[in-house]
């Protein structure tokens, strides 16, 4: 058995093991760590088939980032008499309200510079990458740098607001 067959299949076993207990859970920061686990073992395999900058890029922004909020979150929700956290829906009405509004708000923004047909000549380099992504590409990351920090906000505001 090759060192690369090895690494592959310890990649796979990482990644099923983490989607397991992210379905599976029943506490969320154990689902957190599953989640955090499957995403490592993604940007393995991105390193693994030579796309080290999408390797990159998914630890920054999936890993820094999304996991990170999720976190964040999950220190922000009430807690339990036994220090657990508790998940409840409190605001089910208004949190489809705010987000049907930044839906409209992103599409209406988004409209006359979103491309009709995605264009296939981009390579994989970092060089290629950067030019397309820091170019014509540059609203599409301000935009979501925007709704991540709306999804901050609103989680401060939604979960901290009335008892503390």
């Amino acid at each position: 058995m090759s060192l690369e067959s090895v690494i592959f299949a310890v990649l796979g076993i990482v990644a099923v093991s983490g989607g397991i207990v992210t379905v599976f859970a029943r506490d969320v920061s154990r689902m957190a760590m599953g989640l955090g686990a499957f995403l490592v073992a993604v940007a393995g395999f991105f390193v693994y088939w030579g796309a080290t900058f999408l390797g990159i890029v998914q630890l920054f922004v999936y890993i820094g980032g999304v996991l990170v909020l999720m976190i964040f979150a999950i220190m922000l929700v009430h807690r339990s008499p036994d220090g657990s956290p508790t998940i409840e829906s409190r605001h089910d009405v208004a949190a489809i309200a705010v987000a049907g509004g930044l839906f409209f708000m992103v599409v209406t923004a988004l409209r006359g510079v979103v491309p009709d047909s995605v264009d296939q000549g981009i390579t994989s380099g970092p060089a290629e990458l950067n030019e397309a992504f820091l170019g014509p590409m540059l609203t599409h990351f301000e935009m979501g740098g925007v709704l991540l920090l709306a999804v901050l906000v609103a989680v401060v505001v939604i979960l901290g607001g009335d008892e503390r």
